[in-house]
């Protein structure tokens, strides 16, 4: 890793490298948790009263809180169908 990235660059590395880590924990959660788990996990996040949360400030976070409630959903809607 000798080569001079941009800040901008590294930021996108850095988010690239987040998704893939996230998708392997995804996977891992996929196969050892039970459904009651993966429904606990999306309504923890969707519990988030966003009137009073301190996120709710960012609408940035608040973005990203509301795309980790989609990317759970969607990992675990589609794992089920098979």
């Amino acid at each position: 890793m000798s080569e001079q990235f941009s800040e901008n660059q590294e930021l996108v590395s850095d988010l690239v490298a987040c998704q893939l880590v996230i998708k392997q924990i995804l996977d891992v959660i996929d196969i050892i948790a039970p459904a009651e788990v993966r429904d606990k996990m999306s309504a923890q996040l969707r519990s988030i009263d966003f009137a009073t949360h301190p996120a709710a400030k960012d609408p940035i976070t608040r973005r990203a809180i509301q795309k980790a409630i989609a990317l759970i959903d969607m990992k675990f809607d589609r794992s089920t169908e098979h």
